[in-house]
């Protein structure tokens, strides 16, 4: 079995992170994953797009065509929506987007991951002063959910933080295992942001 992706946004989203973060939560469970980054020359601001192929076995291929899934943090990036697979889907960052998928051939998980990231300020961790870089940690729990993973453990996903978040950088991985929480509890409608936000000003 193989599952193609494609993850697209713009620079300083954490894009790149986030399709690393998909790559070896797969790779861990076993998977033959290979990573494509493509990003223009800008540091921050640019277009940034991203190929993962998951495959039992061998890819042959890391090109992604015809994509399983499509995950869009920006706007712009709805460019890629007519490269999704009927039957696919795609995980839209409502934060920012505020259209409406054209096509209905296709599955629409909706989360505003930027305003859930930015939420997380609430929890006053040491060492971090701008919680919305986790909103692609955010992400990655709307897209485990959409997977179809039955758990928003932390079990295994902190592993993956472990390898990437090194030395000076391990200050945020409670930052964005909490991101992966929260994202995992709003795609499965155990946190909608709305009542959240309702609860909070009672």
């Amino acid at each position: 079995m193989k599952t193609q992706i494609i993850l697209a946004g713009h620079g300083g989203q954490g894009v790149l992170d986030l399709a690393n973060f998909i790559s070896y939560y797969y790779l861990l469970g076993g998977k033959h994953v290979a990573y494509t980054p493509s990003y223009g020359p800008e540091s921050r601001g640019g277009k940034v797009k991203c190929y993962v192929v998951v495959s039992d076995e061998d890819v042959d291929s890391p090109i992604v065509e015809e994509p399983d899934y499509l995950i869009v943090m920006n706007t712009p990036s709805m460019d890629y929506l007519p490269l999704l697979k009927k039957g696919g889907t795609i995980l839209m960052n409502t934060s920012l987007i505020a259209d409406e998928p054209v096509r209905h051939d296709v599955e629409v998980v909706k989360a505003p991951v930027t305003d859930i990231a930015s939420r997380l300020a609430e929890l006053k961790l040491e060492g971090v002063r701008d919680t919305t870089i986790a909103a692609n940690s955010v992400m990655f729990g709307v897209f485990l959910a959409t997977i179809g993973v039955e758990t928003d453990s932390t079990t295994g996903i902190k592993e993956v933080y472990e390898h990437f978040l090194t030395d000076r950088k391990r200050v945020y991985i409670p930052l964005n295992l909490h991101a992966v929480q929260r994202g995992f509890a709003y795609a499965t409608k155990k946190e909608p942001l709305e009542e959240a936000k309702k609860e909070a000003l009672a």
